[in-house]
């Protein structure tokens, strides 16, 4: 028997989930669906919408107080396409058990690429016209001052932070390499520095951001409610996934993802099992079969599914905690490099100090000429690029394999990898 104590412990919200069909549905169309609803809706109508092409179905989250599943299908109808509702979950009462917004799927989720922020075009703009002066217009290098306030201070921000914690990194070099060329009147080059490690800025939060996109859509296949069907009247009771106990009956509609593992006591349909198996083809699926958590029922029947396990114990927990893990299981290369900046850093910025400092005992000339020199070994010998770069790599290969279904435990095992020459 369903434990209804576990329930009804969880007070309903004023969400329901409503189901869509989308006919001839395309993978260029989820954009267009996307932006229509960020477009129209605000968090309080539509809370969360989850598109899957394999069954052609909407799932949407919705206040029908204020927005009606009707009114869903009739703006997606104005975008040009063919929708359905085949589930109010008004007239069904399919109530959502939180009002907490979904972390992945939701209207108020970061889903868009970071873009240049306009301080770094205007560095960029203001660098151009600096480095002009070499054309014989030596009165544009002033210009470089301008780059210079536009790019420097979000660099300079961290160089503070890190400093505070008495450490020393990367964007405490450029900082200092910046100051030092405008204390010598070098602004077209205090001007480079600023706008191009700016851009690199820029860069690593594009690559950091699709490695966490991609983490995302894996913890995504983790389903977040189940519909239970109550032992006693057969009414169907949405409940958070963590919260339906083993031996649980499950109601799963086309487009519904099973929330745990379990035996198939009643329909025959198709799932789609490649969130977790990576295997496109649809698996047919009859009484007496067994089903694994996060697959998604794309055919036309209903299937009950009566859990063996609970959700944190099946299939798609598993794979998300392994994913999960994986991120923090460094490699070699990753120690190595951390260690190597750990040393490197100081010894390059102490040399670049005696070389900014011993010559200008000797004469003005010589201080000037070595000055400059010395801030471009701060350039030059920066170890951001290593930094940087490492951590956001195997980030982002661990979650384009795991999407591919083949989860690899950690930098470490990924690394080792590379060295395989057959299989």
């Amino acid at each position: 028997l369903v434990e209804r104590t576990n329930l009804k412990m969880v007070a309903p919200s004023k969400f329901v989930e409503s189901t869509l069909s989308l006919i001839n549905c395309m993978s260029e169309h989820v954009d267009i669906i996307e932006e229509a609803f960020r477009r129209s809706y605000d968090p309080s109508k539509l809370r969360a919408f989850y598109p899957h092409l394999p069954s052609q179905t909407l799932k949407v989250e919705h206040n029908p107080l204020m927005l009606k599943a009707a009114d869903i299908a009739d703006l997606l109808q104005i975008q040009g396409l063919e929708v359905v509702v085949t589930i109010d979950g008004e007239v069904e009462g399919l109530l959502l058990p939180s009002d907490t917004p979904p972390v992945y799927g939701g209207m108020t989720a970061d889903n868009t690429n970071p873009s240049l922020h306009l301080n770094v075009i205007m560095s960029g703009l203001f660098w151009f016209v600096s480095i002009l002066s070499f054309l014989g217009w030596d009165w544009l290098k002033y210009a470089g001052l301008f780059s210079v306030v536009f790019g420097l201070p979000p660099v300079a921000i961290k160089a503070f932070r890190t400093m505070r914690r008495r450490e020393f990194d990367a964007n405490c070099m450029m900082v200092i390499a910046a100051l030092g060329a405008l204390l010598l009147g070098e602004f077209d080059e205090a001007a480079s520095v600023a706008f191009l490690f700016s851009v690199s800025e820029y860069l690593e939060t594009k690559a950091s951001a699709r490695a966490r996109k991609a983490l995302a859509s894996i913890v995504s296949i983790r389903p977040e409610h189940a519909n239970v069907i109550h032992p006693k009247t057969g009414d169907i009771i949405v409940s958070p996934a963590d919260k339906v106990p083993v031996g649980s009956l499950l109601s799963v509609r086309t487009g519904d993802k099973i929330a745990a593992d379990g035996i198939v006591t009643e329909g025959e349909s198709s799932v789609d099992e490649s969130s977790l198996t990576g295997e496109a083809i649809p698996v047919a699926k009859k009484e007496g079969d067994t089903v694994v958590g996060g697959s998604i029922n794309i055919g036309d029947t209903r299937l009950v599914v009566k859990t063996t396990c609970s959700v944190d114990d099946s299939a798609v927990s598993r794979l998300v905690r392994l994913v999960e893990e994986a991120q923090t299981n460094r490699s070699p290369t990753e120690k190595m490099v951390d260690s190597f900046a750990r040393l490197y850093t100081p010894i390059v910025v102490f040399m670049a100090f005696i070389m900014v400092t011993v010559p200008w005992f000797i004469s003005a000339e010589l201080g000037r000429e070595w000055c400059l020199r010395g801030l471009i070994i701060i350039v030059i010998a920066c170890p951001c690029a290593l930094t940087i770069s490492t951590p956001v790599t195997y980030a982002a290969g661990l979650a384009a394999t795991a999407q591919k279904g083949i989860i690899v435990k950690g930098g470490a095992n990924l690394e080792a990898l590379g060295s395989v020459e057959k299989v």
